[in-house]
């Protein structure tokens, strides 16, 4: 496993780090939560689920094609979210990004300081060329999110996800490494 203190996010208000089992009870704390999972193809969460999530979490090998970290505030010492970038498509050099954040944190950078992070860390750490996710037309936190740290607008996925029943649209955002 790589050195923590280099996935220190750049203010170092953030640490990027593996779960722990300790981190349970914030992240239920806002995955339950239906802001959570609203935009998402999730069904409503349950502590169980969570609790599945995590465990799913702690098995996973870290840095091997896959970065999956638990967003600590270093002030509070706990997680406050999760961001994820990942390889998808090796030959081609792409990935794909993700992210969480405890609505009681919000409006403080944090998420984009982790993002702009992990976005770090797929180009350097993992060799990517390419980075996408998407967001739902509207989550508008979400893609303004996308948009702040680089990422640019690349299309309309009409009803791309079915989410409880209902069709929904997703906006398709990319970033290169030449953007950076």
């Amino acid at each position: 496993m790589p050195d923590l203190s280099e996935f220190l996010t750049p203010r170092l208000r953030l640490r990027l780090r593996p779960f722990r089992p300790e981190d349970l009870p914030f992240i239920q704390r806002y995955a339950l939560r239906e802001y959570f999972w609203k935009f998402i193809p999730l069904e409503p969460q349950t502590p169980e689920s969570v609790k599945s999530f995590l465990e799913r979490r702690l098995d996973d090998v870290w840095g091997h094609g896959s970065y999956c970290c638990a967003v600590e505030l270093i002030e509070a010492s706990h997680l406050i979210g999760t961001v994820r970038v990942a390889v998808t498509d090796a030959k081609h050099r792409g990935g794909d990004v993700g992210f969480a954040l405890n609505d009681e944190f919000s409006g403080k950078g944090y998420m984009t300081e982790a993002v702009s992070r992990v976005l770090q860390i797929g180009f350097e750490e993992l060799g990517l060329n390419r980075i996408w996710a998407t967001a739902d037309v509207s989550n508008t936190a979400s893609w303004r999110l996308m948009e702040r740290v680089g990422m640019q607008r690349e299309g309309l996925l009409r009803q791309d996800k079915l989410m409880r029943g209902a069709w929904r649209d997703s906006y398709l955002y990319s970033i290169l490494n030449s953007d950076t």
